[in-house]
Order: structure tokens, then sequence, then C-alpha cells
């Protein structure tokens, strides 16, 4: 009997473990992939939102939804995808910046996203 009492605490402890460490999550990360915008027609930019664990790498099987709103420089760009978690910007061939606005579901502060428009390459 004490044997089975032992067994069931531990695992009891290892699915706690699990759920608050790997499971949970934390803080949110977002990445801008490629960090900056041409004035080309074809130049894409996209930004997505990551849950955190709390050894800060993607928390298994969780996913998160983000608000995107394009706080300046709208004309300069269109969405061409949008999903709960990500946003793929398309350059509409104008030089300039473009400032995004990135409030995630979780989370106690938003991240304002700074894109540079720069000349083609």
């Amino acid at each position: 009997m004490f044997f089975y009492a032992i067994v069931l605490f531990v695992l009891v402890s290892l699915g706690i473990f699990t759920w608050f460490y790997l499971f949970n999550i934390y803080e949110t990360r977002v990445t801008v992939h490629p960090k900056y915008l041409t004035a080309d027609l074809d130049s894409k930019i996209e930004i997505n939102v990551i849950p955190l664990n709390s050894f800060g790498s993607r928390a298994l099987l969780r996913n998160i939804s983000a608000k995107f709103e394009i706080i300046s420089g709208d004309s300069l760009v269109k969405i061409s995808e949008s999903t709960s978690d990500k946003i793929t910007l398309q350059s509409l061939g104008q030089l300039g910046k473009v400032e995004i606005l990135v409030t995630p579901e979780i989370g106690l502060f938003p991240s304002k996203i700074e894109i540079e428009i720069i000349g083609k390459k």
C-alpha cells in the first residue's frame, strides 16, 4: 500500500510540474521576419506571436491569439494574410516607416513594432 502511495505522489507531482512549467504560458514573444521591407510589390514581412513557457521555449500544445493594429503607415502596406497569431504585410512600393501595435490576449503590455521600408537592393 505504501508503494502505491509513493507512485501516486510521484505521478501527481510530475503532472503538476509538467503543467506549470511546460504547458502554462508565462509570456509571449513577438517575432518579425525579415527585419525590414523593400519598396517592391513582392516584398513581404511576417509578424508572429509565440507563447512561451517558464523555460523560455514555445509552450507545448498551446496557441495564443493577438490583436494587430497598424498605428501609422497604413497607406504603405497591405495585409496579405492574417490569422489569430500571425499577420503578413506586403509592401505597396513606397518608402517610409510602418508602426504596428501587437496586443496578445495573455500579457501585460502591448508591443510596438516599427518596420522600415527601404529602397530596392
